[in-house]
């Protein structure tokens, strides 16, 4: 048989098994990726601000597909704050406080569209990164949030809170300049969930979390009581159960106190209180948030944690895959530019080899079973 019949021979069985192999990944792997995505769900996070007398709070509910929890310190230095960051296993900062009691946390949104100030300094760091670490108060964010081109899309709104009792929220505006919703004076609160509180037409609006909040706390407003409970509350009260959207952890930061109140995967009846000071005193640390609580707290928690609903279809994908590949892998004979099988110099070698000469042979099995045709 002519060489370039064999080579022709063996290219086709290869090409029979490879072709199925690379169709089949394309089909499958999205289905095997991360259940999450890089949005964040529309049902998902509630951020509310709320000062009564000399007391002033930001909660807010971290809701979003299943992931380990952290918290970590990051000291000042040249002149910046130190900051209590908390957040997920990526590490990129959710919310956390600086060592003057300015706190923040956010919601996602869709894309928003902001008019580009290409005489402003270009935003390379999560704003919120950069607040923290040079800003005490909200005026001062607001201040340094217009000495900074944003680019051209933003995801997301921002709430600040400081320990004069102040807040606002920064989001895109109507207009595409950055809009400003600010907490009115004295005894009183702002709440943000996943609309726009520039634009209602922009995110999910109406929104039962949000309508739930402002009900809790004009009640509590009313009765002339506020503390963390009363925020635990509310936090449980609009915490979410859904595999793609739970609830992960809650926060409460005190900002005239500067303590932060924990609570893991909706356990609203165990709390831990990092006082902000004493850990950024304490050095650069990250921490697993569980560690906090009792291991009983938390064997519950995580047994309570849902199901994804597309598990079934994930597990199916992943044999599927690797049936295929295994197929493939196992029917892959010696490459074309082998003129015999038994003039191979790889052949009888029971290890995988690449020379400049032969491409990648595969099992001993299959090589010498080659070798005797």
């Amino acid at each position: 048989m002519c060489d370039a019949i064999v080579r022709a021979r063996r290219g086709f069985k290869v090409a029979t098994i490879v072709v199925p192999t690379v169709v089949a990944c394309v089909l499958l792997l999205p289905a095997l990726g991360p259940a999450q995505s890089n949005e964040v769900a529309a049902d998902s996070c509630t951020v509310f601000a709320v000062s009564k007398d000399s007391a002033a709070f930001l909660a807010s509910n971290e809701d979003y597909p299943q992931h380990d929890s952290y918290w970590w310190t990051e000291p000042g230095e040249e002149g910046d704050f130190g900051v209590l960051y908390f957040g997920l296993d990526d590490l990129r900062p959710r919310g956390g406080m600086n060592e003057e009691g300015l706190c923040y946390d956010a919601t996602g949104l869709p894309v928003a569209l902001l008019n580009r100030h290409f005489d402003r300094t270009p935003l390379r760091i999560h704003f919120p990164i950069i607040a923290l670490r040079e800003c005490a108060t909200v005026e001062e964010v607001v201040a340094l949030s217009q000495t900074y081109d944003w680019g051209r899309r933003v995801y997301y709104q921002v709430m600040f809170a400081d320990a004069t009792r102040d807040a606002v929220v920064i989001s895109a505006g109507v207009d595409g300049e950055l809009a400003y919703t600010r907490k009115t004076e004295g005894n009183s609160y702002v709440v943000a969930t996943n609309f726009n509180r520039a634009d209602t037409k922009h995110g999910a609006y109406p929104c039962e979390r949000y309508d739930t909040a402002t009900l809790m706390l004009d009640a509590a407003e009313a009765n002339g009581v506020l503390g963390p409970e009363i925020c635990a509350s509310i936090l449980a009260r609009v915490s979410q159960t859904d595999a793609e959207a739970y609830t992960l952890y809650s926060s409460i930061c005190d900002t005239v106190n500067r303590q932060i109140h924990l609570y893991y995967l909706r356990q609203y009846d165990h709390v831990a209180v990092l006082d902000v000071d004493n850990e950024l005193e304490a050095g650069e640390a990250v921490h697993r948030m569980s560690d906090l609580f009792p291991q009983d707290v938390v064997l519950r928690a995580e047994s309570q944690l849902p199901v994804s609903s597309d598990y079934p279809w994930r597990m199916a994908a992943t044999v599927v895959v690797v049936f295929v590949a295994a197929m493939a892998v196992g029917r892959i004979e010696i490459c074309g530019r082998c003129r015999e099988a038994s003039s191979c110099p790889l052949a009888g070698q029971p290890v995988l080899r690449l020379t400049s000469g032969h491409r990648l042979t595969f099992s001993y099995r299959l090589r010498t079973a080659r070798q005797g045709q």
